[in-house]
């Protein structure tokens, strides 16, 4: 395709895609920071984009998926860290909270594999995305999904069976 029908085309439906977008995300900057992301992802692929219904169905996809990942790392910032979440002491519950902070710890610890810590830690306490932990231990986006959601059903079933007893 060639490279102005991706402009063309992007720019045609840019207003749909904020649409989509601001509804994700509800904030102006936050809207065109991610349409300029997800236009940038797509120039990096623009000589596969043959037609402009490629151009749109990839637009329209890039666009949720840039948003999806803005709203997952604020997620991950909002979130108390895992090392923060023990030193908590302006809770009434503040002992509940160190003694469910030290279970999930020793189930970390001492149940998951060093390849499963550190991507936990990497993408739940230091906020990487997928994409950079996956270069960071040499594999692939999938693996790092895949290891972090047996990472965290391990914890979710160990802790389950040691609070039921």
């Amino acid at each position: 395709m060639e490279q102005h029908k991706l402009t063309s085309t992007f720019l045609r439906i840019r207003a749909g895609l904020g649409r989509c977008a601001a509804r994700m995300l509800g904030d102006d900057d936050a809207v065109d920071d991610a349409l300029q992301d997800a236009f940038f992802r797509l120039w990096q692929r623009r000589d596969t984009i043959k037609t402009e219904k490629d151009a749109e169905c990839l637009s329209v996809t890039t666009v949720r998926n840039v948003a999806l990942d803005m709203l997952r790392r604020r997620k991950v910032r909002l979130a108390v860290s895992i090392d923060e979440a023990g030193d908590t002491a302006d809770y009434d519950d503040s002992e509940e909270r160190e003694e469910l902070y030290m279970c999930v710890k020793a189930i970390i610890d001492s149940r998951l594999s060093p390849r499963q810590q550190a991507v936990l830690k990497m993408h739940d306490r230091d906020g990487m995305a997928y994409c950079d932990i996956a270069e960071e231990i040499g594999t692939t986006q999938e693996n790092v999904r895949m290891i972090l959601s047996r990472a965290r059903k391990t914890i979710r079933e160990i802790y389950k069976e040691t609070r039921y007893e």
